[in-house]
């Protein structure tokens, strides 16, 4: 179903064959870059505010691990979240490690769930 539907779009459907979860990022780190770059938008424990809550059980548990990376690397269109992979005059660019490190984090708010 999700091939057809992205396919109606162009958009290619391929699996990238790393299991759901890959990112071995370093959580302090990602901390620290979380709170530098993500909490004005989701908050400093991902509740939310402009942009979506992270901090969600849903999310978290369907999100696999490339979903999170690709999502902060490229962005989302139609929304406000701009790719922290490509130069912006409102943030600093993440490397990929930093980014991983970032998914780490939030990786952290599902281990802490009930």
């Amino acid at each position: 179903m999700t091939a057809y539907l992205r396919s109606l779009g162009g958009v290619a459907s391929r699996p990238d064959g790393r299991p759901r979860r890959w990112v071995r990022g370093e959580t302090r780190a990602g901390e620290q870059i979380y709170t530098a770059a993500c909490t004005g938008c989701h908050g400093a424990r991902g509740e939310g505010g402009p942009g979506p809550a992270l901090n969600n059980r849903v999310l978290l548990a369907s999100a696999t691990d490339s979903y999170l990376v690709e999502t902060i690397r490229r962005g989302r269109r139609g929304t406000a979240m701009a790719g922290f992979a490509e130069p912006n005059p409102a943030w600093r660019t993440l490397a990929s490690e930093e980014i991983e490190a970032v998914v780490a984090y939030l990786r952290t708010w599902e281990e802490s769930k009930p």
